[in-house]
């Protein structure tokens, strides 16, 4: 079978866990080759847009990342399957959830950027992650990896999965249908679900005015899943109530949003960096080159539903 890649500086790791396939990197790969190939291994969507009208016996595109939401479904012939490369790097973000969660319980930014000052904030009370309630929207591998991590400081927790079901014992676990007594119950809500058509602004003013005043609101998933400016406007609104946001809704050389949230003190802030690690580059790679084996095998995994993006 034959398989092209466009991380070429990986190549060899993608030959070695590919022993028994022919693996060419875009960069060498003649025109005859990529009219063959049958499974594309694809960072970003620009490569494969180029060159799908040579690919005439295309069966599979195997993503890098975990979501899918950058790819133009309505370009890919039907016959081709896509799958995301989700559980890959999902401690890792489970890891930068939680982080965030007792960055924002502890205060730790606000003392110290006061320590800084040659202030000593001590007597300021941060607040405990035990007992408090937990609320994780979308119950895949992040978010079962979070309720793993989550569970040595005792808080309950509850969830929301497409299904109403999870694995993973907790208080509570709902579908969507719950979302709004989720919303009004926790404490601290984590975004874990994937960006599609129907997640787009799910976390609108209303869905905001439905928390807690206090409530800490964690995004590791896509940004467009909350409104840009209802969330801007309840951060002023609300100082007591916290974001803490890995994904934002503009990308580009410099950190720009439409609203400043830079400028709010109530806002914890990191690059999509959950993903970002020692190794991580081969951590994905292992794990889509596994799932092209298993493709193979007539038994692919993460088999995205384009109807989800169309």
């Amino acid at each position: 079978m034959k398989v092209l890649i466009n991380v070429c500086e990986y190549r060899s790791l993608f030959q070695e866990l590919l022993r028994g396939f022919e693996v060419k990197c875009i960069e060498e790969a003649e025109d005859e080759f990529i009219k063959e190939v049958e499974v594309f291994i694809a960072a970003g969507w620009k490569d494969v847009e180029r060159l799908l009208p040579k690919l005439k016996n295309l069966k599979m595109i195997q993503t890098l990342s975990a979501g899918v939401n950058h790819l133009h479904f309505d370009r890919i012939p039907e016959h081709v399957i896509v799958c995301s490369n989700a559980g890959a790097n999902a401690v890792a973000v489970a890891e930068l959830a939680l982080t965030h969660i007792l960055v924002a319980l502890k205060k730790y930014v606000y003392r110290y950027e006061e320590m800084k000052k040659g202030k000593f904030p001590q007597m300021i009370e941060s607040r405990l992650l035990r007992d408090k309630t937990v609320g994780i929207i979308g119950l895949g591998n992040v978010g079962t990896s979070l309720i793993r991590l989550l569970k040595c400081f005792s808080p309950k927790i509850m969830g929301i999965s497409r299904s109403g079901r999870t694995r993973e014992n907790i208080d509570f676990v709902g579908d969507m249908g719950d979302l709004d007594y989720l919303l009004s119950q926790a404490d601290i809500v984590v975004l874990a679900l994937p960006l599609t058509k129907e997640t787009r602004g799910l976390i609108n003013r209303e869905k905001l005015k439905l928390m807690k005043k206090d409530a800490i609101l964690v995004n590791v998933a896509r940004g467009k899943i909350i409104v840009e400016k209802d969330l801007f406007e309840h951060l002023k609104e609300n100082p007591q109530f916290t974001a803490a946001l890995d994904t934002w809704w503009h990308y580009g050389d410099e950190f720009k949003q439409e609203y400043p949230f830079e400028k709010l003190p109530n806002v914890l802030m990191t690059p999509h960096c959950g993903g970002v690690y020692e190794n991580f580059w081969e951590d994905l790679i292992r794990h889509a080159a596994e799932n092209v084996k298993l493709f193979y095998e007539g038994k692919p995994r993460n088999v995205v539903n384009r109807d989800d993006y169309l």
